[in-house]
Order: C-alpha cells, then sequence, then structure tokens
C-alpha cells in the first residue's frame, strides 16, 4: 500500500517536473483561442498563464472551489487537462505535481521571471495601462469568427479551404494560417472554425506610449544632454558632470540600462535647485540610501522591502515621492501625469465614452492614442506647476528660517 502511494506520488513529481513553458504557452494560447480571443495576451496575463507554478495553483484553487478571482481560466484549464497537464485526481498525486511543479520552478527560474516581468517602474506601468485596457475593452485582445457572405463561418476543413484562401486567411501553398488568423471551436456549428484578431498587438502596444513617457519623464531618462534638475549625466563629461560628451551611449545607458546619474555635489546641486537647503539635500541622501525596513510612517518615511526595493518619504527635494529600486517617483511630476495618461488612454479606449462624444468605434487605437496623450499632456502640466510652487514655497521658507537664525544669532560674526 505504502509503495503504490509513493509510486504515484513519484510519478506524477517526475511528470510535473518534465513539463516547460512551451507547454503552458500551448496551452495558454490555445485557450485563448477556444474562448474566441487572440493569442496574444496582456503582458502579466501571458506571464501568469505560462508560470507552471502559478497556474498550477490556481488549478488547485478550481478544484477546491475557492472564490473564482483565485482560479486558473476556465477554457486553459479544459486544454491543459486535455494536454495530459490536467491537476491530478488523488490527494497523493497533487501533492507530488506540487513538488515536481516547484521544483521545476527553482531549476527553470519559472517565478523569477515574473519578477524581471516587473522589476522596473516603466514595465510596471506597463502591466497596469494593460490590466486596464483589457478591463475596459476585452476586444484589444479578442478574436472574431470569420463568415462568409451569407454569415456562415469558415470552416477549418478543406470544404472551406478554397474560400478560406481568398479571404487570406491560410497561404495557399502551405496552407498555413496567415498572422492574426486563428482556430476556434464553434458551438453552433460543433466545428472548429477560423478567427481573426480585432486589433493589431502592435498598435495595442502603442496604447503604452503615454504612460511610458510620464514615468520615463519623471525619472530623468528623456534628456540625452546629460542629467536634469540637479543629476549628474550617466556619462558625464569631464568639464561639467550635469552634462555628457557621449550622447548615444548617455541615450542607450537610459533606454536600455534604466540608469540615471546620481545626485550633483551640494554647490552644484543648489544652483539648479536653490530651493533645497544643505540640511535636505543630506537628509534626502541618507533616505535614499538607507537600506534598512523601516515601517514606522511617522518619522515621514518608510521602506517596506529589504535592501531599499520600495520605500517612500513625504518630504523629499523632489516633495511625496516612492522609490523603486532606487528609481524617484515623484507624486507631482511622475504619479499625477501617469495616472492622468492612464485615465486619458482607457476612457479613449471605453466603447461607452466613444458613444458619448460621438467617436468611431473603428478607431478605438486612435481615440485611446489621442486620450493618453492629452492626460499625459495635462497631467504634466498640473503636476510641474504644483512642483514649482512646492519649491517656491520651500525655498521662502529655507529663506525666512536662514534670516531669522541670522537675526537671533547676529550674523555670521554672532
Amino acid at each position: 500500500m505504502f509503495n503504490d502511494t509513493l509510486r504515484e506520488f513519484l510519478e506524477a513529481s517526475r511528470e510535473a517536473y518534465g513539463e516547460g513553458r512551451p507547454d503552458y504557452q500551448r496551452s495558454l494560447m490555445e485557450g485563448r483561442e477556444l474562448a474566441g480571443n487572440d493569442p496574444d495576451a496582456p503582458r502579466i496575463e501571458s506571464a501568469l498563464g505560462t508560470n507552471p507554478t502559478t497556474t498550477r495553483l490556481r488549478d488547485l484553487m478550481a478544484h477546491i472551489e475557492a472564490p473564482k478571482w483565485m482560479q486558473s481560466n476556465a477554457n486553459e484549464r479544459q486544454v491543459r487537462e486535455e494536454m495530459g497537464m490536467g491537476l491530478k485526481k488523488t490527494n497523493k498525486a497533487i501533492a507530488g505535481q506540487l513538488l515536481g511543479t516547484i521544483g521545476a520552478d527553482l531549476t527553470q527560474d519559472h517565478s523569477r521571471e515574473l519578477w524581471w516581468l516587473l522589476n522596473a517602474p516603466q514595465a510596471v506601468g506597463n502591466v497596469v495601462q494593460e490590466y486596464a485596457l483589457n478591463k475596459i475593452n476585452p476586444d484589444l485582445y479578442s478574436a472574431e469568427i470569420v463568415r462568409d457572405g451569407r454569415g456562415d463561418p469558415i470552416r477549418k476543413s478543406e470544404k472551406d479551404e478554397l474560400l478560406a484562401i481568398d479571404l487570406g486567411l491560410i497561404d495557399k501553398e502551405s496552407a498555413r494560417r496567415k498572422k492574426g488568423v486563428g482556430i476556434q471551436y464553434d458551438k453552433g456549428t460543433n466545428e472548429y472554425v477560423y478567427n481573426r484578431r480585432k486589433y493589431k498587438p502592435g498598435h495595442v502596444a502603442a496604447l503604452s506610449i503615454p504612460t511610458g513617457v510620464a514615468i520615463n519623464a519623471g525619472i530623468g531618462l528623456l534628456n540625452p544632454l546629460g542629467g536634469s534638475g540637479g543629476y549628474e549625466a550617466v556619462m558625464p563629461s569631464e568639464g561639467d558632470a550635469s552634462k555628457t560628451n557621449n550622447i548615444l551611449g548617455e541615450i542607450a545607458a537610459k533606454y536600455i540600462l534604466g540608469r540615471t546619474g546620481g545626485l550633483l555635489p551640494y554647490d552644484e546641486f543648489s544652483k539648479v535647485r536653490p530651493d533645497v537647503s544643505h540640511g535636505e539635500y543630506n537628509a534626502y541622501k541618507a533616505f535614499k540610501y538607507d537600506k534598512a525596513l523601516d515601517y514606522d510612517i511617522t518619522d515621514g518615511d518608510v521602506n517596506l522591502i529589504p535592501g531599499g526595493v520600495l520605500k517612500a518619504t513625504i518630504d523629499g527635494i523632489h516633495g511625496p515621492e516612492v522609490q523603486f529600486l532606487g528609481r524617484s517617483l515623484p507624486v507631482t511630476t511622475t504619479a499625477i501625469p501617469f495616472a492622468t495618461a492612464l485615465a486619458g488612454t482607457t476612457l479613449g479606449a471605453m466603447p461607452a465614452i466613444q458613444r458619448r462624444f460621438g467617436l468611431n468605434p473603428k478607431h478605438t487605437i486612435r481615440n485611446a492614442l489621442m486620450g493618453g496623450i492629452a492626460g499625459v499632456t495635462g497631467g504634466g502640466g498640473m503636476g510641474y506647476a504644483i512642483e514649482l510652487e512646492r519649491r517656491r514655497r520651500n525655498e521662502a521658507s529655507n529663506e525666512a528660517a536662514a534670516a531669522a537664525y541670522y537675526a537671533q544669532t547676529g550674523g555670521l560674526n554672532g
């Protein structure tokens, strides 16, 4: 009895350990096609759907009838079961599957790839934008059945092959499907039929441009000539650390590596930012490079993840800000334009909003992109104005404090 249990456990574990990303990619793509969606999914959905660990755990949630939001997609789960990758039927086999899946994760870096997807502010922004667009207008990631002049679906069969060729669904010589063409099961005809995605993935991806601009501008990646606002260039020139003589290298370091230069020494920094006192400058540097955990919000800053991965302050040199992996994300000049760009793009893609303002739904991509551009422009202008006013008040406050100090002490000679 024990030997049978152990054998079932080990067989399930070995089988799960041998599964890889290509198997889960196939189940994701065919599951989406089964639901009438384009195989191209939003990045976070693709990352989770092709991750064996998260997928298996979500299959387990479906098995134990956990809340729907915790469960895997039913169509993708059906495909995995048909592929022989479904959750096992006995508890001992399920335990073996889980062990094998975790073992594969450790050796194949499955879950670390989730972190690699989200380890930059721009990547997080893209994921948030895609998630919002998918929720507000699923058509952006869906497909529709291709029909003939009578409204009948074009079937994947020899009978409809010539028609499929005429409609540009398949290649004449190889019968290979053209780009954007998929296959789904049609319950009405009980046959597999052709579908075609509604929007080109490159056009949908372009809708992340406004939010990307908001984040990149906010963290100082859009200046090809050097550093901005008191920061060094990534590749500083010898005469002026805020400038660069290597424009191509500066662009590459910022665009490809996401690097930014450090703060200029205070004597140089204060020429650009006279609103920041020496004490505020030193306090900000201490906050920026402090890696110790800090959950006490009463002192105005927190450090939520070891190593300084995620922390925040309400009174930095940029005002309230969040820092993610050392990248400064000020509320005024990054969070506000990002939020307005996100709102503009999402609202522009919303069918109800397009109908309300008489916009043509056929131009959804253009409408959403224009909404995003309007959002990042308006939000950027508003955030910059708020930041200028904050700096003006801070400079006036520092000057008043200095004047009071000198009056009280009799000046430098007091």
